[in-house]
């Protein structure tokens, strides 16, 4: 049995001509990963260079920009450009979206907490409108003719203190 498993190993190890019709393990030629070419800037415009806002309104507007492609998308597409070419030049607001720059101190107290992307907007409280009840009444002008007047209160018949001069006599106001 011994001299069985030591044949086999003899013949692995010694190749053998393809003719035999036997597998001959060879090693691999390492291959070199081939480099994905880098993508082709698009030219930038002199106008470009001055007026970055304005080159990024007249690319992205709807007029121009094809209607394959969103708001967002020509956005994108647009800013990395231009940081690519104007580099340290860029104004902050036309950083591409993950850029570094956008991460501000979150809390003022806390120097280590920071928020990156977009800004959290907060939310206002919006004034609460109360329903009033309006009525317009002729009145009687001493010189002659009639003056309207409109008298509002709130529909649910609470009064609200307007917060005039008040002098209480007796009971009532």
């Amino acid at each position: 049995m011994l001299a069985v498993v030591f044949a086999v190993l003899l013949q692995q190890a010694a190749p053998l001509p393809a003719a035999t019709g036997q597998v001959v393990w060879e090693t691999p030629v390492p291959v070199e990963a081939a480099q994905p070419a880098a993508a082709e800037l698009p030219p930038l415009p002199d106008s470009a260079r001055t007026d970055p806002w304005g080159y990024e309104r007249a690319e992205c507007s709807p007029l121009i920009r094809s209607g394959q492609e969103t708001l967002q998308a020509c956005q994108a597409r647009v800013r990395v450009t231009l940081a690519a070419h104007l580099g340290a030049d860029l104004p902050a607001g036309l950083a591409p979206a993950g850029a570094v720059d956008e991460c501000r101190q979150a809390a003022a107290g806390d120097r280590y907490a920071l928020q990156c992307g977009t800004p959290t907007r907060t939310t206002r409280p919006t004034p609460v409108l109360e329903e009033r009840s309006c009525e317009t009444r002729p009145r009687a002008q001493a010189q002659g003719g009639v003056a309207w007047t409109e008298e509002c209160r709130p529909a649910s018949g609470v009064r609200q203190d307007e917060g005039g001069l008040r002098v209480r006599l007796g009971g009532n106001d």
